[in-house]
């Protein structure tokens, strides 16, 4: 537990820089919140009363969240059905197109493998995450959203294990984010071993030394193998939810931010 505190800690720091770590821990002491926090949690006490921590719109709609928050807060987002809505529209494509199983890698909560299950979208699902408190938390709202016999939970991800996930006849969809650890994992034999799965990997350029050489790198052998497309979150449409009418116009853009530090870019690739 004490362990993945720390680890914890040190990913906040390299993803939201030492200044607002100290401003969140100040909070904390202090007991008050910063205007965006405060937003946040105005916009989240309108939904958690309607909702009950369960998703009300889009393809997941009626799926059982988790109450306890392992990593950052993303249930606004995920509440409304637009968390990372252009990956998940990416997904959703890939199962038109024949896959049926969905493997993720930095599973964290397990939203989207849970999702996509308990939707019925794609059959069955494998979440690699390395915290031991996120498994626990996966493997309790699965049981939650009764589809815990269509998701297997497993720690790190390495080549071997991969490779034991994507072969047989089931085509899958890799989704990763894992932190800026993609450009490690994803050496030419990992692609090479996936270069006949569909693979989204979330981009952290930002959180590695020489971050940039290494994205390109990236970019440069999975081309290799994969026809590619980078993609961004394009619209956040703060207006759509009647939820949120009363906020103001800052409010409601707060509301749907996913609060990321840096315009994100995702890597997705699809078989030659």
């Amino acid at each position: 537990m004490k362990k993945n505190k720390i680890n914890k800690i040190f990913t906040i720091l390299k993803t939201d820089g030492f200044p607002f770590f100290i401003i969140k821990i100040l909070s904390k002491i202090l007991g008050v919140n910063n205007g965006v926090l405060k937003i946040r949690e105005k916009a989240w006490n309108i939904l958690v009363k309607k909702y009950n921590y369960s998703v009300a719109y889009g393809p997941f709609i009626g799926m059982k969240l988790s109450q306890e928050v392992s990593w950052g807060d993303d249930r606004i987002t995920q509440t409304l059905g637009i968390y990372e809505a252009h990956v998940l529209e990416k997904i959703l494509d890939f199962a038109r197109q024949g896959a049926t199983k969905f493997i993720g890698i930095g599973a964290c909560d397990g939203y989207f493998e849970i999702g996509l299950t308990f939707s019925q979208n794609y059959k069955k699902a494998v979440a690699f995450e390395i915290s031991k408190e996120r498994q626990r938390s996966i493997l309790e709202n699965a049981i939650a959203n009764n589809c815990q016999n269509k998701i297997k939970i497993y720690g790190e991800a390495n080549l071997e294990s991969l490779a034991n996930e994507v072969k047989g006849h089931d085509k899958s969809t890799v989704l990763i984010d894992i932190e800026g650890d993609e450009y490690n994992l994803l050496s030419d034999e990992s692609l090479n071993i996936l270069s006949g799965s569909f693979l989204i990997c979330e981009l952290h350029h930002n959180l590695v030394e020489n971050g940039l050489n290494e994205e390109k790198d990236l970019i440069n052998r999975a081309k290799k193998y994969f026809d590619i497309q980078l993609i961004k979150r394009e619209t956040y449409n703060p207006n759509s939810f009647p939820e949120f009418d009363d906020l103001s116009d800052l409010e409601r853009l707060v509301a749907v931010s996913e609060g990321r530090t840096k315009n994100t870019r995702w890597l997705v690739c699809k078989p030659k």
